[in-house]
């Protein structure tokens, strides 16, 4: 395949539909309202003998689907995939005339009308579609095994590879945390990361956020609610998948802001996490990013308004602040 090969099929595929997105993008955010509908193709889920280009740039066109609906979906903007199966200009040099008659376009159109109807909530999907046949895809995985990092060989790899790739039991991943999650449990497990366990019943998120509250209630972020407009409600876990062992309120939108114990009556965005990755956030030894990625940070409701939470909102929680704000419980 010569070189110009693969780039011309990028640019048209790829480039053309990234194109056509971004002209409509801002369009979409201001009316609160948008469908993209990107075609990828069977070649590109399963791969096709002497089409790499195409089959590369196909699957590409699903990766940035799913992009677009995540960051679209708080927008009311959604994005799917579709690879349609029939017979057009392209598929006649490959397909009997009979078949290329009978797979018409027409077939592909319902599916596609659904998926960009108002009332369709559908986001981040891919389906199969033609002659009156729709399917949808998902990823599966297998339930894996997990290493000792200590004894962690190509031989173990081998020893193992039954429960690497045995499908009993599989589960459908929805993001990269699913994943991201499970290797941090490995990393805890042989000791390969640290972290500052509470005791007893202790839980420190208590005195910081009494000290946010006594922050705002001095009035020294009453330039806060002006600048993030959102409430945030931060469920606290003991350890983790375990119970919530606390809830906290902090109103960043009303007054000059108020952070109290309790559930949020409509928060833009619910933190969850435990004890001690709270504390690392607050004191900036864990960045919030990383947080999220490593799975240790769940966010849900507007990740734009969830980005506008961080720590240099409040002072860091240390012995000098808990006396000058704190209520005496850190």
């Amino acid at each position: 395949m010569a070189e110009a090969d693969w780039d011309i099929i990028m640019k048209v595929h790829l480039k053309g539909s990234f194109s056509c997105a971004k002209a409509c993008w801002p369009h979409f955010r201001k009316q609160k309202f948008g469908r993209i509908i990107n075609t990828s193709s069977g070649a590109g889920i399963y791969g096709a003998f002497g089409q790499a280009n195409y089959s590369t740039a196909k699957l590409g066109l699903h990766g940035f689907s799913q992009t677009l609906a995540k960051e679209g979906e708080n927008k009311n903007i959604l994005t799917n995939t579709i690879a349609p199966i029939a017979g057009t200009r392209m598929t006649e040099t490959v397909m009997a005339k009979e078949l290329v008659d009978a797979l018409k376009p027409e077939y592909i159109v319902p599916l596609v009308a659904y998926l960009v109807h108002p009332t369709t909530e559908i986001n981040g999907s891919l389906f199969e579609v033609g002659a009156g046949y729709v399917t949808q895809l998902r990823w599966q995985r297998t339930k894996g095994h997990t290493f000792d990092l200590k004894d962690f060989t190509p031989e173990q790899v081998k020893e193992h590879w039954g429960k690497i790739a045995d499908w009993t039991d599989a589960t459908n991943p929805e993001s990269l945390n699913d994943t991201l999650a499970v290797l941090m449990d490995n990393l805890e497990r042989n000791n390969a990361v640290g972290g500052n366990s509470t005791a007893g019943d202790d839980i420190q998120a208590d005195g910081i956020f009494d000290m946010m509250g006594e922050y705002l209630a001095q009035g020294h972020g009453k330039d806060l609610p002006g600048k993030v407009e959102s409430v945030f409600q931060f469920d606290i876990l003991k350890e983790k998948k375990g119970a919530v062992v606390g809830s906290w309120e902090i109103d960043l939108k009303n007054g000059q802001g108020h952070c109290t114990k309790g559930k949020a009556s409509n928060p833009d965005a619910t933190f969850t996490m435990t004890d001690d990755d709270f504390y690392k956030v607050c004191m900036g030894t864990l960045n919030p990013q990383m947080a999220f990625m490593q799975g240790k940070m769940k966010i849900k409701g507007n990740l734009s308004k969830a980005t506008k939470f961080t720590p240099e909102l409040f002072p860091p929680p240390t012995e000098e602040n808990k006396k000058k704000y704190g209520s005496g419980k850190l």
